[in-house]
């Protein structure tokens, strides 16, 4: 696919264990494109993983907003269900760029088909 510049961003005590969040935001990507085609429209793309978020994760067109709880891993402390879940949990994010953010609802009573699509993308990915 195209060039785009891939960010993740945390505090400073959580760099460490970003990596793998990092990786499953490139997985996802690549199976997107290789898988339906869909290739990312804009020329950035960041996640920022946040100590004192109070939801799971929260999707926006470019910036993606989680709890660090779904994007820190380090091999010393994380399961592999650790890993299992946050390469899920981004996947699902990110393929909001095309069910939620590229086509989105018309209102509040279609958001089980955004979020239905959403979810049976990121069961097919992970």
């Amino acid at each position: 696919g195209r060039e785009v510049e891939l960010n993740v961003f945390s505090e400073a005590e959580n760099v460490d264990a970003l990596d793998h969040a990092m990786l499953s935001l490139k997985k996802s990507m690549k199976w997107d494109e290789e898988r339906w085609g869909r290739e990312y429209d804009l020329d950035v793309y960041h996640i920022v993983a946040v100590n004192d978020f109070n939801m799971g994760a929260m999707e926006n067109k470019g910036l993606n907003v989680f709890n660090t709880a779904l994007t820190l891993a380090k091999p010393e402390t994380a399961t592999d269900m650790d890993y299992m879940r946050i390469e899920g949990v981004i996947g699902h994010e990110y393929f909001h760029n095309w069910s939620g953010n590229r086509v989105t609802c018309r209102d509040w009573f279609q958001l089980t088909l955004k979020e239905g699509l959403t979810v049976f993308r990121d069961q097919e990915f992970s």
